[in-house]
Order: structure tokens, then C-alpha cells, then sequence
């Protein structure tokens, strides 16, 4: 099993703990809504917490993985990448921390996300578990499209 090696466990760790420690920092640090009003920390609750380890660790072995598969043309990391992207747009307002967003034309588009993070993160956790089955069978071998 290529996961047990000592330079994916480290790869691991590394990757895991630095993106669940910034994103539990954006937790409990910047604003979220609340009441249809901005509070800071409102995101910051348990399942919050799950949903951003859950995420930390499959984005942390679609990592090792791409590690696993870098010397071949077989990998792409598009969905744990949006996955892991949404899950900081997930965690907190952004319209409500970085209010030069709405200069952007985008202040609509990030109040959606931000007043339906549930669902959104639900999007994140769905298309981070396909980046990693997808990197797990073309590592073990067991993609029927990548043999041809």
C-alpha cells in the first residue's frame, strides 16, 4: 500500500494539518452570518470542524497520490482543487469580511455561497471524495480508462 510509506505519511501529515489549521483558523476568526446578520465566528461550530477535517484529509491523500502519479500524464487534481476552494469559501462571509468584493461584480455570487454554505459544503466534501477515488484507482490500477 503506497500510503505507508514515510515520505507519504509525512506528505501527509503536512498537507492535512496545514489546511485544517488554516481553515479552522478562518473558523473562529472571521465573520459569518448569522440571523441574516454578519457575527464573527458564527461558522465556527462542530460540524463545521468535521466537514473541514474530513475535507483536510482527502485533499491530503489526493496529494499523496498526485505525488504517486507526477512522472505520468494520468493525473488531474481539478475537483479536490475546487473541492478544497470551496471549502474556504464555506468558511466564512466573505462579503461580510472582504467587503471590496462587491467592487468585483461578484458580491451576489459570495452572499449565495455564503447564506447556503451547507449545501455548498456538501459540494465540497462530494467532489473531494471524487478526486480522491478518481487518484486512489488510477494509482492501484483499477481505472478501466486509463488501460487503454
Amino acid at each position: 500500500m503506497h500510503y505507508l510509506k514515510s515520505r507519504n505519511i509525512a506528505v501527509f501529515a503536512v498537507v492535512s494539518l496545514c489546511l485544517f489549521a488554516l481553515s479552522t483558523y478562518l473558523l473562529a476568526t472571521l465573520s459569518g452570518v448569522e440571523n441574516m446578520a454578519c457575527v464573527q465566528a458564527a461558522y465556527f461550530t462542530g460540524l463545521n470542524i468535521f466537514i473541514n477535517l474530513l475535507i483536510s484529509v482527502m485533499v491530503g491523500l489526493s496529494v499523496v497520490n498526485a505525488l504517486e502519479l507526477r512522472n505520468t500524464a494520468k493525473y488531474s487534481a481539478g475537483s479536490s482543487l475546487f473541492g478544497s476552494v470551496l471549502l474556504f469559501l464555506t468558511s466564512f462571509c466573505a462579503s461580510c469580511s472582504l467587503p471590496f468584493i462587491a467592487a468585483l461584480g461578484v458580491g451576489s455570487l459570495v452572499n449565495f455561497i455564503s447564506f447556503n454554505h451547507s449545501w455548498f459544503q456538501l459540494i465540497a466534501v462530494c467532489l473531494c471524495l471524487y478526486g480522491f477515488l478518481d487518484s486512489h484507482k488510477k494509482v492501484t490500477k483499477q481505472c478501466r480508462v486509463c488501460q487503454l
